[in-house]
C-alpha cells in the first residue's frame, strides 16, 4: 500500500509539474488607437520571453512569445487604422519549442519596436513609418541633364533644314526619338551630310525614305509585349472576391479555384477559421455583417502564406454546418 501512494504521489507531481510549464496563456492582444498612431498591447497571465522581428522586403512583423498558448486570443484581428491592416495569432513550434506567433500585417513597410512592463505580463508594440528619401532624389538628377537635351535638338533641324525636298524624311525621326528607337535611323545621317556638299546625293536621299518604314513592323511587334505581362501577374494572386449569403448557405468567393483548405474550430466564443494557402496573395482586410444562420459577421485576412476567413457565431454554440467547393470558391453550408 505505502508503494501505491509514493507511486501515485510521485506522478500527481509530475502532472502539477507539467501543468505548470505549460499553463501560461495570452489573455488578450489589443490595438490602442490615438489619433492616426495605433499601438498594440498584448497581455499575459504570466512573464512573457518573446522575440520580435521586421519580415524583410514585405509590410509584416512578428512578435514570438515562448510557452504560451493562444487558444482564448482571436486568430484574426481586422484594424485598418494607422500602420496596422490586420493582426494574426497562430501558435507556431520553434526547435520543439512551443510559441505564440502575433503576426502584423502592415499598410506599408514599417519598423517594429517592442517595450515590457516591469512584471513582463504586458507587451506594448509600435511601429515607426518609413521614409524613402530615394524617391525625392532621382528627379532632381534626371532634372540636370534636361536643359542640354534642349541645346541639343536646334541642331538636328538646322542640319536638315538645308535639305532640298525632304519634308516626308524631317517627320520621321521625331516619331521615333519618343519611342528610343533613334539609333537605326543615324545611320543615313552622314548620306545627309554628303548630300549638302553635292546636289546628285539628294537621289540617295529619296532612295533611303523606305528605310524609316522598315522599323514600323518593328514598332508594332514591341507594342504589346507590355500590357500582356500585367495582368497575368495578378491573375495568378489568390484574393477574397466577394462573401456572398444564399437561402442556406455562405459563399467565399475567390479569384482563382481553391484546391485546399484548412479548418479550425475555436471555442469562447465560437468561431470556424478557414485558411486558404497560397504562393502569391492579394488581400486586404475586410469584415461583412452577416446576421444569419447563427452568423454574426465574416472577417478576412492574411497569415503566413494563407488567405484567412473567420465565422463568428452569433450563439453560444456554434451552428451544424459543412464546407464543400464551389465553382467560385468555397461554400459553407448550414442546416
Amino acid at each position: 500500500m505505502k508503494k501505491t501512494l509514493s507511486v501515485l504521489l510521485f506522478l500527481a507531481l509530475l502532472v502539477s509539474m507539467h501543468s505548470a510549464a505549460f499553463a501560461a496563456e495570452l489573455i488578450d492582444v489589443k490595438p490602442i488607437v490615438s489619433g492616426s498612431v495605433v499601438s498594440v498591447e498584448i497581455l499575459a497571465d504570466t512573464a512573457m520571453t518573446y522575440t520580435y522581428y521586421k519580415v524583410p522586403g514585405q509590410a509584416r512583423a512578428v512578435v514570438d512569445i515562448a510557452e504560451t498558448d493562444p487558444e482564448k486570443v482571436d486568430p484574426l484581428i481586422v484594424v485598418n487604422k494607422g500602420a496596422v491592416a490586420s493582426i494574426s495569432v497562430d501558435k507556431a513550434e520553434l526547435s520543439g519549442m512551443v510559441v505564440s506567433r502575433i503576426i502584423f500585417n502592415l499598410a506599408t513597410e514599417s519598423d517594429i519596436s517592442v517595450t515590457a512592463s516591469t512584471d513582463r505580463k504586458k507587451l506594448t508594440v509600435v511601429f515607426g513609418g518609413s521614409v524613402p528619401p530615394p524617391v525625392n532624389t532621382e528627379p532632381v538628377q534626371e532634372s540636370k541633364p534636361e536643359p542640354e537635351a534642349k541645346e541639343e535638338a536646334p541642331t538636328l533641324p538646322s542640319a536638315k533644314a538645308d535639305l532640298p525636298g525632304t519634308p516626308p524624311t524631317a517627320g520621321t525621326p521625331p516619331e521615333d526619338d519618343p519611342l528610343g528607337l533613334d539609333e537605326p535611323a543615324a545611320k543615313p545621317a552622314p548620306e545627309v551630310a554628303k548630300s549638302v556638299l553635292s546636289a546628285a546625293a539628294t537621289a540617295s536621299i529619296e532612295s533611303a525614305a523606305p528605310q524609316p518604314a522598315k522599323v514600323a513592323p518593328r514598332l508594332s511587334k514591341l507594342e504589346p509585349v507590355v500590357p500582356v505581362s500585367s495582368p497575368s501577374a495578378n491573375s495568378s494572386a489568390l484574393a477574397i472576391a466577394e462573401i456572398a449569403v444564399g437561402s442556406s448557405y455562405i459563399e467565399v468567393r475567390t479569384t482563382r479555384p481553391v484546391s485546399d483548405y484548412k479548418l479550425l474550430k475555436l471555442s469562447s466564443p465560437q468561431r470556424l477559421v478557414i485558411d486558404i494557402p497560397g504562393e502569391k496573395i492579394n488581400q486586404k482586410p475586410k469584415s461583412y455583417t452577416i446576421n444569419r444562420f447563427g452568423i454574426s459577421k465574416v472577417r478576412v485576412g492574411i497569415s503566413p502564406k494563407n488567405v484567412r476567413v473567420v465565422f463568428d457565431s452569433a450563439k453560444e454554440g456554434f451552428p451544424v454546418y459543412n464546407v464543400t467547393n464551389s465553382e467560385d470558391g468555397l461554400r459553407v453550408n448550414f442546416k
